[in-house]
């Protein structure tokens, strides 16, 4: 039986939610990784047969799917990972879409030009958005109750790309950080984060003013 294929840049990203779930699950899969500034993406990007080539791109037989959110709620249903009912999907889905928000607002000043000014204006909204979420966690241990579904993978790397930037932005949120370290010490991923095939750095694309290379911050 073929492998099913993950493939996107050599980066965490916006694939890296699909890694962790794929890996969760104990999913045998190809791990392909486009390395920037070479044409292997480009050499493969209309021959995989994608109806929207892009990255990241998962093929699963005779599924072939683009974009990531699309990807995680086929996993998601697939590995029953996506809720027990109707009701349970709709929170899941409101989850999915207010964290994805959160993510983009943060991708939106990675190419700014006054990176530095826009980091310090985007910093004063944030404590506001967190306490949502930690709100909305509550005493859960995941953002479904007991369970891991698909989103806690989206919005633990959401959570983390802030950290990263901010170093300090969950002291206040204590709630956020032991979810965080629950994600994190899932038994089932441990085998992934202490390979070398999971990478802590970088997280964006080489132009991002933060994330696309040079050195881990020192809270990493």
């Amino acid at each position: 039986m073929t492998k099913p294929i993950l493939g996107y840049w050599d980066i965490r990203g916006i694939a890296e939610p699909i890694r962790f779930l794929l890996h969760y699950k104990h999913i045998d899969f190809v791990d392909k990784r486009y390395a920037f500034g070479t044409d292997d993406w480009q050499n493969d990007k209309l021959a995989l047969g994608l109806d929207f080539p892009n990255l990241p791109y998962f093929i699963d037989g005779d599924v072939k799917l683009t974009q990531s959110i699309t990807i995680m709620r086929y996993l998601a249903e697939k590995y029953g990972m996506d809720g027990k009912d109707g009701q349970q999907k709709l929170h899941l889905h409101m989850a999915e879409q207010t964290i994805l928000d959160l993510r983009l607002s943060l991708f939106l000043i990675l190419g700014r030009d006054d990176f530095e000014y826009a980091k310090e204006e985007f910093f004063k909204n944030i404590p506001v958005q967190l306490k949502l979420w930690d709100r909305y966690l509550g005493g859960n241990k995941f953002l479904n109750g007991d369970d891991v579904k698909y989103v806690d993978f989206i919005a633990n790397e959401t959570i983390d790309f802030y950290r990263l930037l901010y170093g300090n932005i969950l002291e206040d949120f204590p709630t956020l950080q032991a979810y965080q370290n629950r994600i994190k010490n899932l038994p089932e991923l441990q085998d992934y984060l202490n390979s070398p095939s999971y990478k802590r750095w970088p997280l964006f694309h080489p132009m991002a003013k933060f994330g696309g290379g040079g050195e881990e911050p020192n809270h990493a």
